[in-house]
């Protein structure tokens, strides 16, 4: 997740920055100060325009989760400076109601030939990058995760990276719910072995903030019905605990924004929840700029909200809002397969006590957990702070490597 590199940076610009009207579409909508229009302005120089390529077929024809329904080779992305190609997918997945939906994402893949049995493959479940159609992270133009995943690719490992489905696609994104984002997550697998048949049976999970809840979510799945070729998960500061995760950003400056993207998604799984009695008068008059921002722009919007000026004071009274938090916990059952989970001390979205709970609630479900904490590293990369996913990737890419050679998982459960 970049945003928090982005706002920082904003943050350092804005203060020389002249005085500039709103983009229409936003003020429109919100009132966008300097630092939303910074981060607009970067979230329209980052964007790839989205084509028919994302459009669902109407009508959907039924078939099998993760049979694919388009591919389209591309050189659009650029990391780092340097040209990416890659492969975009459409897939049938599943709502978390079990509805047949188009889901779309990206692949990488190394250079040169495959070896024997295919290139490894690692599946990255992306971090927050709002709730609109324009936010899927193959719409833009790094990849959002871009620079990490390149480094993988570099390893000689492909890389399947779906959007989740509502981002890109028609329809809209179910943000946070587990059995939606498993599902998108399984079924990219599955399609993007069609499109690319050079890829391997064998892949290993990776995931990040609202990523780390869906690769939870993906994990404890495999301790019931498990997917071929499943050899572990890397989980980094995971959305898991979302009741506490949740009081968390409320109670925390500068991080409201990610309070209505919750609020919206449980609405979209549960159309009777009632916003007007989860979120503040204030906060539920500037939820329109979810529709076009991103998360940088969301969480600018955001920033001066927090408590009851960002929530109604007994918000987890709402049932269905409360239900839907609840029902999408991690952590809470038994997971297949071995996990690393990681977590910086300096985490300000996901605070270290959630992720210590969570890993002590698996050690005692008598899950495979290897629990790695860090001084210093933050939840995102950004001036003066290094991000966990950034800080501890040569643990990352190690586990990863030895999940591909065979060698058995170390683990931290007493």
């Amino acid at each position: 997740m970049q945003f928090m590199s982005r706002l920082a940076a904003a943050l350092l610009t804005v203060g020389a920055m002249a005085a500039a009207p709103a983009t229409p579409a936003l003020a429109d909508s919100v009132h966008c100060d300097q630092q939303c229009q910074w981060q607009w302005d970067q979230q329209q120089q980052n964007a790839l325009p989205r084509t028919d390529f994302y459009d669902s077929p109407d009508p959907l024809q039924p078939a099998p989760a993760g049979t694919l329904i388009r591919q389209q080779d591309t050189s659009e992305y650029r990391v780092a400076g340097a040209p990416v190609t890659a492969t975009r997918i459409l897939y049938h997945s599943r709502t978390s109601a079990g509805q047949d939906v188009a889901a779309s994402g990206v692949v990488l893949v190394p250079a040169g030939t495959a070896p024997a049995g295919g290139w490894p493959v690692v599946v990255n479940a992306h971090g927050t990058s709002g709730i609109g159609v324009n936010c899927a992270p193959s719409l833009m133009r790094d990849l959002y995760h871009g620079d990490q995943m390149m480094q993988f690719v570099e390893r000689g490992w492909a890389v399947v990276a779906p959007d989740y489905a509502g981002l890109g696609t028609t329809g809209q994104d179910e943000f946070l719910n587990k059995t939606a984002e498993a599902n998108d997550v399984i079924n990219a697998v599955r399609a993007a072995r069609q499109a690319r048949p050079d890829l391997s049976n064998q892949w290993v999970l990776w995931g990040h903030s609202q990523g780390g809840g869906a690769t939870l979510g993906v994990a404890e799945r495999q301790a019931d019905t498990p997917e071929p070729g499943y050899l572990g998960a890397v989980v980094t500061s995971p959305a898991a605990d979302l009741p506490t995760a949740v009081a968390s950003v409320v109670a925390t400056p500068g991080m409201g924004g990610f309070v209505p993207l919750i609020a919206e998604g449980a609405e979209v799984t549960d159309p009777q929840v009632d916003l007007g009695r989860v979120l503040s008068p204030e906060a539920l008059g500037r939820r329109n700029v979810t529709r076009t921002g991103c998360l940088g722009v969301v969480m600018s919007v955001y920033s001066d909200l927090s408590g009851t000026d960002l929530v109604r004071p007994n918000y987890l009274s709402e049932p269905h809002f409360a239900r839907y938090l609840d029902e999408n916990t991690t952590g809470r059952r038994p997971v297949g397969g071995p996990v690393l989970l990681l977590q910086g001390d300096a985490d300000y979205a996901i605070p270290r006590p959630i992720t210590d709970h969570v890993a002590a609630t698996l050690c005692q479900l008598g899950s495979q957990v290897d629990y790695r904490t860090y001084p210093g590293l933050g939840h995102d990369t950004y001036p003066g702070v290094t991000g966990i996913d950034d800080g501890a990737m040569p643990d990352i890419l190690a586990w990863t490597a030895d999940r591909f050679a065979g060698k058995p998982a170390a683990s931290t459960c007493s």
